[in-house]
């Protein structure tokens, strides 16, 4: 558990997790958290070998000190962070090193380091990419099925394909397109204003 005023082990930016690794010796970590770190990373290593978390709880409980409440906390914060060898979540750790490194931009935007500004910028942009290109589906047309609706003047309605209307044969067409352009009188269209 975090100190009052203290961020938890979670909440802690990948650089200083990284430094601890790194150098141990010289950890940016409070001891509480460098100690949790060293459980959660124990329990990720036991997590690819036993799939069953009583068995964990066991095994740690054995090594370490601590309530099995802290302990059960410890692997479910190992199963988000390191996943398993199965379930790596790739997603996840790529969100939270383009959140330190947004964090990082605030930070250089507020000292008006414009230096380190524009580099992590530039960082941040390699990790992104480029915007992929959308392209339309090419199989969009044979997915659906498109009907041209024709109304005669009787009040019949004609629905037709429009892959059968590009079948059709060029008079074919010039009647259907005659039957659309067909004017209708002024009576006609107070009809159908009214309807």
């Amino acid at each position: 558990m975090a100190k009052r005023g203290q961020k938890a082990l979670a909440e802690q930016a990948h650089d200083l997790i990284l430094a601890h690794i790194l150098d141990p010796d010289n950890s940016p970590l409070p001891p509480e958290q460098q100690e949790q770190l060293g459980r959660v990373t124990q329990a990720a290593r036991l997590l690819d070998e036993y799939p069953d978390e009583t068995h964990i709880v066991a095994l740690m409980k054995t090594k370490y000190h601590v309530t099995t409440g802290q302990l059960r906390r410890d692997i479910a914060l190992a199963r988000e962070l390191f996943k398993t060898r199965h379930t790596f979540d790739w997603d996840f750790w790529r969100a939270w090193e383009i959140k330190d490194q947004v964090e990082l931009i605030k930070t250089c935007q507020r000292r008006g380091d414009l230096k380190n500004w524009n580099a992590a910028k530039k960082v941040l942009h390699e990790m992104l990419g480029e915007r992929p290109e959308v392209t339309g589906d090419p199989r969009r047309m044979e997915k659906n099925t498109f009907y041209i609706q024709v109304n005669n003047g009787t009040g019949q309605h004609l629905n037709i394909n429009l892959d059968q209307l590009r079948s059709l044969s060029d008079e074919d067409r010039k009647v259907i397109l005659s039957t659309l352009y067909t004017p209708i009188e002024d009576a006609d269209a107070e009809e159908i204003f009214d309807s």
